[in-house]
């Protein structure tokens, strides 16, 4: 960097910054339009990266929502953002695991294989967690802390199925 500034000052150094930007930029670019599959030089980390940011705060809702109702007055107040947060998260996994971004892609990732093999299987597993996450909403807007940690137990479940069937045994 200081033979950038001292060669051609902040505008050369600009200059080269802004040149290798466009050149990532680019470089990210490696579908056409319509293309399901994705180029070996695309960013594919950023998909994973995408996918696995969403589930760790899908995780640290529900953590939130447990800790919670394990407490003689769970605050609401707290609950129901993180109820309505899994359940946007839950409506939104299944545009994480895009065409190319799988183990048999060569990429590294803790999805298996049958998130694209199965995918009938993976939505029913998905459209289950939504609704569980919808009646979660539900219950901890109407403020029934009851409600809310039995049916957490059904949300768990629904997590569960998909850690058991889509995702590398940790």
């Amino acid at each position: 960097m200081m033979q950038l500034l001292s060669a051609g000052g902040w505008a050369g150094a600009r200059m080269t910054f802004m040149a290798g930007a466009v050149a990532l930029l680019v470089a990210g670019c490696g579908q056409q339009a319509g293309d399901e599959t994705v180029a070996a030089d695309a960013p594919v980390p950023a998909a994973v990266a995408e996918r696995q940011e969403g589930f760790k705060a899908l995780g640290a809702s529900f953590k939130l929502i447990n800790d919670q109702l394990k407490t003689d007055a769970p605050d609401m107040a707290q609950i129901v953002p993180a109820a309505e947060r899994m359940n946007v998260l839950a409506s939104q996994i299944p545009t994480w695991f895009p065409a190319g971004t799988g183990p048999d892609d060569g990429v590294k990732t803790d999805a298996l294989a049958t998130v694209w093999t199965d995918p009938a299987g993976f939505s029913a597993a998905q459209a289950r967690l939504a609704e569980a996450t919808t009646r979660l909403q539900e219950l901890a807007i109407a403020g029934d802390a009851a409600g809310l940690r039995e049916h957490v137990k059904m949300v768990g479940a629904s997590c569960g199925g998909c850690h058991d069937n889509f995702r590398v045994e940790q």
